[in-house]
């Protein structure tokens, strides 16, 4: 009888010993992926990749892949899907969706209080519409973006940092 608890209280210890390795192979791999997301966005160089788009009204839309926003030092390239209300259209349609490559505007970038995280903030013109846009960046590299204009209502996506 002892050489079975013997065995169930190795077996034990065995199987702790793994997870607690995995834990710390996790933590450091999160630790690693912070480190790079924060990189990115001091260089003010990096692409978020969206997957996820909620409108101000209506059910949240899936997205395909292609859709990303792109800040390089002082521009911001962006080709993301529109669904919502537009309050005002410019003359023959315009293009559609939320497309352009401006200078940003008062560009911020605000570590937060949980390490890792950044709120960013930018203001850009487009020959159509005036957008002011709110990011924010978690550790892991998930990112929520919000595009506010009077021209139209706004709109939110999810997305992932490209590292």
């Amino acid at each position: 009888m002892k050489q079975y608890s013997f065995i169930a209280i190795l077996i034990a210890a065995v199987f702790v010993g793994s997870c607690s390795s995995s834990k710390q192979a996790t933590s450091e791999k999160d630790a690693a992926t912070a480190q790079q997301v924060n990189e990115k966005i001091q260089a003010k160089d990096y692409q978020i990749d969206v997957d996820y788009a909620t409108p101000a009204r209506g059910k949240g839309i899936s997205l395909s892949y292609g859709y990303n926003l792109k800040i390089r030092n002082d521009s911001a390239i962006v080709y993301l899907p529109y669904y919502g209300v537009a309050y005002s259209a410019p003359y023959g349609g315009g293009e559609g969706g939320i497309k352009f490559g401006e200078p940003m505007k008062e560009y911020k970038a605000v570590p937060q209080k949980k390490a890792g995280d950044w709120k960013i903030t930018f203001k850009a013109d487009t020959p159509d519409y005036n957008y002011d846009v709110t990011i924010d960046v978690y550790s892991n590299g998930r990112a929520y973006l919000t595009f506010n204009s009077f021209q139209r209502q706004s709109i939110n996506f999810n997305g992932q940092v490209k590292l």
